[in-house]
């Protein structure tokens, strides 16, 4: 154990890089910032309307641009200084937390002017998210990157624990506006670095894609998904994971106050428990030895997903809740990041970036539709109905697709 230890903290450690680490600390402190607003501005739109329907409505409004902007920033990516077009994003990114948090705190603040700013938010973050991915490469050595990107993991799921318990402590003294201000000035320390200390390597000029290019890769994508049936399987299960088992998480504050008749605090406290296992998930596929039978894993996790649902959902205590969010948290970065090591494993390196573009679509894109319908059908149907079949369709869904596809599709 010591020497596995000694290994990962002192070979191809990408902390040592002074530029990976002033980026992994403005990275951090940006997005504990952007989960304190997650889980105030949530609450907020619940007091507001005291809707599981409006709920539903707001995360699928701030969550579409990522489906809209998938493809667009994939080129954007490619064609623009890298540095320049994160440095602008972040500076951009200061505005509608900035707005949101004076609105709010002199009270006249809307349903739909949340849902607006958080659109425009959305819309950053639809750029933000692929390009941080990408400029960690422009900053670390090729062999550094995989433990880079893990690093990058874990931040963002320490800030996932450490931001709604912040928000609660907030929220819990009556000033949630102070939410927004936090997250406003996260933002300019990622920006300072960028601007100031973060050195990248001097790329070569990107060529221009034009718009017959662009047909045609695509088209070139769409031949190899006929014939490679398992890809296809993999990012179709991935999408099911997404709609009827993530975006479920949407249903969190009525999940609180109908079942459990607690408040803001304590569904901040429960976000915060989602991460927790978050982390655990994701240092458990970094420290682990490595999967042999990755489809299997997805099925094993998916099956965890399903029984933490089901506890959700039929569990009235609130101290087993508590364990059943931490096993969805857990199952959340045990499935998502093998898929996607699986995909880039056993797909060509020049169509590697185009299918990872359909991963982050089914991946990020496909949420704020099951949020959409979970919000719509929780409304119609009520709570319990409605978390009942989004778990029989994740079950039923990745069953077929994971066991009984697998037996039949040839590589």
């Amino acid at each position: 154990m010591k020497n596995f230890k000694s290994r990962f903290y002192l070979e191809d450690n990408p902390l040592k890089i002074k530029n990976f680490r002033l980026f992994i600390i403005g990275h951090f402190i940006s997005f504990t910032g952007s989960w304190i607003q997650n889980a105030a501005q949530v609450w907020l739109v619940y007091e507001l309307t005291w809707s599981s329907l409006y709920l539903g409505i707001f995360s699928f409004i701030s969550s579409f641009p990522t489906i809209i902007l998938t493809f667009i920033s994939g080129i954007l990516i490619d064609l623009f200084d890298r540095k320049k077009l994160l440095s602008m994003i972040t500076f951009f990114s200061i505005f509608p937390p900035l707005i949101l948090g004076i609105l709010t705190q002199f009270k006249l603040i809307t349903f739909w002017q949340i849902t607006f700013l958080a659109f425009l938010s959305g819309c950053l973050s639809a750029l933000d998210t692929p390009l941080r991915q990408v400029f960690i490469s422009e900053i670390v050595p090729m062999r550094f990157l995989t433990k880079a990107i893990s690093f990058q993991s874990l931040s963002f799921n320490t800030a996932r624990i450490l931001g709604p318990f912040f928000a609660g402590l907030i929220i819990s003294s009556g000033n949630l506006y102070q939410c927004f201000y936090i997250n406003a000035l996260s933002f300019i320390p990622l920006f300072i670095f960028l601007i100031l200390f973060i050195k990248t390597e001097k790329k070569k000029e990107t060529k221009k894609i034009e718009k017959v290019e662009i047909k045609g890769s695509y088209r070139e994508i769409y031949e190899f998904l006929k014939r490679e049936k398992k890809i296809l399987n993999i990012i179709f299960s991935t999408a099911t994971f997404t709609v009827f088992g993530a975006s479920v998480m949407v249903l969190l504050p009525v999940i609180v106050h109908q079942i459990h008749g607690k408040g803001g605090k304590e569904f901040a406290f429960l976000s915060s428990i989602l991460g927790l296992g978050a982390i655990f998930g994701a240092s458990s596929v970094i420290f682990r030895k490595p999967i042999e039978d990755e489809i299997k894993h997805l099925f094993k996790y998916t099956v965890i997903l399903s029984l933490g649902l089901l506890g959700l959902n039929f569990i009235k205590n609130w101290y087993a809740t508590l364990v059943f969010c931490f096993l969805i948290g857990f199952s959340f970065t045990n499935f998502f990041p093998v898929a996607n090591s699986y995909l880039q494993e056993n797909t060509p390196d020049q169509l590697r970036g185009r299918i990872i573009s359909l991963f982050i679509l089914a991946f990020l894109g496909m949420h704020p539709i099951g949020s959409f319908l979970a919000g719509f059908l929780a409304n119609k149907m009520g709570l319990q109905i409605t978390l009942f079949f989004y778990n029989l369709f994740l079950f039923s869904f990745n069953t077929y697709l994971l066991v009984f596809k697998f037996k039949t599709s040839k590589t």
